[in-house]
């Protein structure tokens, strides 16, 4: 879900494990040179939904920590090839937590029909983040906590 910190977590994960990070909206901007907002204002939503399956499906074990878009998670087939090879992290992080960090009028390319509110696609969502994680982290902690709790998942 945008704004439960996937890329501030891995970003902190990868700084201190010396591991790799890959954020799958960033290769998805930089294939097209836009940002998501502006590849879903041209393109669509279920677009932007594909090139995430695309994106997500061309990473493999080399990838060692792996931030991907909300929206990963509507991809079946995206789910079951992460899970051949990484841990799925679920950061279940509370809507109002979210609502704050990512402000309610931020254009964030959310891969969803228009007009749906952050509420509606956090309600969406978080039954298919639940179903496909296979560890869940309380969103609402701090930061270095978090790391702590991955650098364990990691190790255990």
């Amino acid at each position: 879900m945008a704004g439960c910190g996937k890329s501030t977590l891995g970003k902190a994960v990868s700084k201190r494990n010396g591991l790799n990070f890959v954020d799958t909206d960033l290769l998805i901007e930089d294939k097209f040179k836009l940002s998501l907002e502006d590849i879903k204002i041209q393109n669509g939503f279920m677009f932007v939904r594909s090139e995430e399956e695309k994106a997500v499906l061309s990473l493999d074990s080399s990838s060692d920590i792996i931030s991907t878009g909300g929206s990963a998670v509507y991809s079946e087939k995206s789910m079951m090839h992460l899970k051949k090879f990484s841990k799925i992290i679920y950061i279940k992080t509370p809507l109002e937590i979210i609502i704050d960090r990512i402000d309610l009028g931020q254009e964030r390319g959310l891969a969803v029909p228009d007009g749906l509110s952050i509420a509606e696609v956090y309600s969406e969502r978080e039954p298919l983040y639940d179903h496909h994680s296979q560890f869940k982290l309380d969103g609402s902690k701090p930061i270095n906590d978090l790391v702590v709790l991955v650098h364990e998942i990691l190790n255990g």
